[in-house]
């Protein structure tokens, strides 16, 4: 546990953990150790490895990018007040994320950006919440939106947008794409719903929702880490929140450790664990034996 609130966490293969800092900026994480690797003010709320790339967005359109061969960082932001919350995209340049109801693409890795308007048809045009690029397909998962709310699919090719699940009173905060192209969702009303994770079988077309022992009001992340699937949450009335393992095959969740604050998102690196919240920061490795009691 460290009392440096944090908001977005990436492993990967030179540093264990990258760790975007409340309002502070981007440190890595070694063995409990931080170290400063680029200050800034805006908070960051997803970081994501793209090719020989690393991507960060948050704040007011904030975009950061750090060239892992240059060793070089480089900042800019999107003409949009809002928030951002998710980027994705391949290895090959394809970069996409969002502003408000839109979209930003790249395909030179962030050089170049363009805007495409999937909802430029809908009438009250749902605001974007989470993305997942898969082979020309890009996933939208949007903010709570009574009309055009839920999953969404849009066609990069063709630019058709279809509807994959609507959600009239839950956003969608984080969508994962397993292997055999299961679709796990995160969704949840954190002020007055009941969040759960949901999971698309591709050869039945049908969602199931994944038993919890926990009502949640939310789910935030869902991250894979050493083979095993887990789930963060928004925090409870006691102002802590929870991670899960997601057992695919029982579809069920079980509670593995608690966190003070929103469990914004999380990451793993061999046998640990780092969970991010605006409060704390959880580092979990199997070196300490993890409570089974959760609050």
């Amino acid at each position: 546990m460290f009392d440096k609130g944090s908001t977005a966490v990436l492993s990967t293969s030179e540093l264990p953990f990258m760790v975007a800092v409340k309002q502070a900026g981007i440190y890595s994480f070694e063995d409990g150790d931080w170290f400063l690797q680029y200050g800034l003010t805006q908070n960051i709320y997803k970081l994501v490895q793209l090719g020989h790339f690393i991507f960060g967005i948050g704040d007011n359109g904030t975009i950061i990018r750090y060239d892992l061969q240059r060793k070089k960082w480089s900042q800019t932001s999107f003409p949009t007040a809002q928030r951002l919350w998710d980027i994705t995209g391949n290895d090959r340049g394809f970069i996409v994320t969002h502003g408000g109801s839109c979209l930003y693409i790249s395909k030179n890795f962030g050089s170049d950006w363009s805007v495409i308007s999937p909802f430029k048809n809908k009438s009250h045009k749902p605001l974007i919440r989470s993305l997942l690029y898969h082979q020309g397909s890009i996933y939208i998962g949007t903010q709570i939106n009574s009309q055009y709310g839920g999953l969404w699919r849009y066609y990069v090719g063709s630019k058709e947008l279809q509807l994959i699940k609507k959600e009239k009173h839950s956003m969608i905060s984080s969508i994962y794409r397993e292997d055999d192209d299961t679709l796990i969702i995160a969704k949840g009303n954190a002020r007055s719903g009941k969040g759960t994770v949901e999971m698309l079988n591709p050869f039945t077309n049908r969602w199931f929702v994944c038993q919890q022992p926990i009502s949640e009001r939310a789910f935030l992340d869902i991250f894979e880490a050493n083979e095993k699937i887990y789930a963060t949450t928004s925090q409870d009335e006691d102002g802590f929140s929870r991670i899960y393992e997601i057992h695919k095959k029982s579809m069920s969740l079980i509670p593995i450790e608690t966190v003070a604050g929103h469990g914004f998102r999380g990451a793993g690196y061999e046998d640990q664990l780092f969970i991010c919240s605006h409060r704390e920061s959880k580092w979990i490795t199997h070196r300490y034996e993890a409570s089974a009691l959760v609050h």
